[in-house]
């Protein structure tokens, strides 16, 4: 028989103690690992959802909350900014591309979003090809058309052709307004980008502000609008003429009865100076604020930097009891097998080979526990993941790299070391001494 057998039966011996060990260090790794994975995961996802956005304009008030509500679909809107100064800002010649959003409405708790067909064009830089893509379908180009995200698509069961209702509000609520004069038809899907857009519903502009124009008002001051009439606006906005994605403003003041506003928009500069100095402008104005949402992330990993430092340091507290509890577990058994040492000492085993037994114990130990920990690490990492897609509006994608195998390298190596103690008493028991004892 082999060393590595007998080291393998000897644990097989002692199952209770050897799977309580193993249990130890596999909720230590699954922890350390989870907890990478997860900061690693919402960061990258983070940051792609931020990709193609640059500077957001909005109004004064909270800068997380212009963040958070137009790139990650999340928080109330602040109020919006007048159509005349978004109009101000598109025309300005330092501009080199406007989009503009408005929020406020829902489908089954999916934040409708209005916007221009320019949206779709989007670019992280300007070398790359367009961040969306369609799944199926078209983009809008009439009111009351929408584009929806593939989870909007996968959890609502919409598709190319459904007619929906919207309600009035950032959240679903049993005894939300409803829009019911006004269904939206879907017209096209968006692929998956795993980022929160899969969970917008994009309309135009024009669907937004009759929306808004018609709820709460009573129906004598109602301005009504025939499908044809629709139609007719939506092709005027196709021939008119100025910068892309001014063509999905074409409703003007006087055919609602509200003003028209927008809740942010994206600005981005033909340069880098004309970024900044407009930037300045718009931040020392008093309508409107002007926030880069690479500041407000840096913000965001920064306080999920402690957070994170502190769930490391629990799942070290768990790794150095798992360390611990290796030393108590081969330590014991060690002291109760004396008599067993010193029979196979008496028979020709030589101290090395008991050392090595011993040793071998406790590398098959801390494997079984690594391995284990690897798979609850991962899984445990899906199925945050899971959740915490379902709660908020992040993706979450669950990634290996080399930096967490060092983190199970380094396990490995502390939970070989705690197995000396152990090995170096079993190797020291004298064979006569313990060959007698009952």
């Amino acid at each position: 028989m082999s060393l590595l057998q007998m080291a393998w039966r000897n644990l097989i011996n002692r199952r209770v103690q050897t799977l309580i060990t193993v249990i130890v260090i596999l909720i230590g790794v699954s922890m350390a690992l989870s907890i990478m994975m997860l900061s690693d995961g919402i960061k990258q996802g983070i940051v792609k959802a931020s990709e193609p956005y640059g500077m957001i304009v909005g109004s004064k008030g909270s800068a997380n909350q212009l963040v958070f509500n137009t790139i990650f679909l999340m928080d109330n809107p602040l109020s919006n900014i007048s159509l005349d100064y978004y109009r101000s800002l598109e025309a300005d010649p330092r501009v080199n591309q406007a989009v503009p959003f408005a929020l406020g409405d829902n489908y089954k708790g999916f934040r409708i979003v209005g916007t221009s067909a320019e949206f779709f064009a989007l670019r992280g830089k300007p070398a790359d090809p367009p961040y969306f893509h369609l799944a199926a379908g078209r983009i809008f180009d009439k009111a009351f058309e929408a584009v929806i995200g593939s989870k909007v698509a996968a959890e609502t069961g919409l598709t190319i052709g459904d007619t929906f209702v919207s309600g009035h509000g950032v959240a679903m609520s049993n005894e939300q307004d409803e829009h019911k004069e006004n269904p939206y038809k879907v017209v096209g899907v968006l692929n998956g980008v795993s980022a929160p857009s899969d969970k917008g519903i994009y309309v135009t502009m024009d669907s937004y502000w009759v929306s808004h124009g018609q709820h709460g008002h009573d129906e004598e001051t109602e301005t009504s609008h025939s499908p044809g009439e629709e139609t007719k606006a939506s092709a005027a906005s196709k021939t008119s003429q100025g910068k892309p994605g001014q063509a999905a403003l074409s409703w003007t003041t006087n055919q609602l009865e509200a003003p028209q506003g927008v809740t942010a928009a994206l600005i981005k500069p033909k340069s880098y100076m004309d970024l900044m100095k407009m930037y300045q402008e718009i931040n020392q104005g008093a309508r409107a604020q002007a926030v880069f949402p690479g500041q407000i992330i840096a913000k965001i990993f920064d306080m999920m930097g402690s957070g994170e430092q502190v769930l490391k340091y629990i799942s070290y507290v768990v790794l150095g009891m798992s360390g611990l509890t290796i030393v108590l577990a081969l330590y014991g058994s060690t002291m109760e097998r004396r008599r067993t040492v010193s029979i196979l000492r008496a028979i020709g085993a030589s101290r090395g080979s008991v050392l090595a037994i011993v040793l071998l114990e406790c590398v098959l130990i801390v494997a079984l526990g690594c391995i284990g920990g690897i798979i609850g690490g991962y899984l445990l990492t899906v199925a945050l993941s899971m959740y915490i897609g379902s709660q908020i509006s992040i993706t979450v994608i669950p990634m290996y790299n080399w930096e967490l195998l060092s983190v199970v390298g380094i396990v490995g190596c502390i939970g070989i070391l705690a197995g000396i103690m152990p090995a170096l008493s079993a190797y020291r028991v004298e064979a006569a001494r313990y060959l007698n004892s009952q």
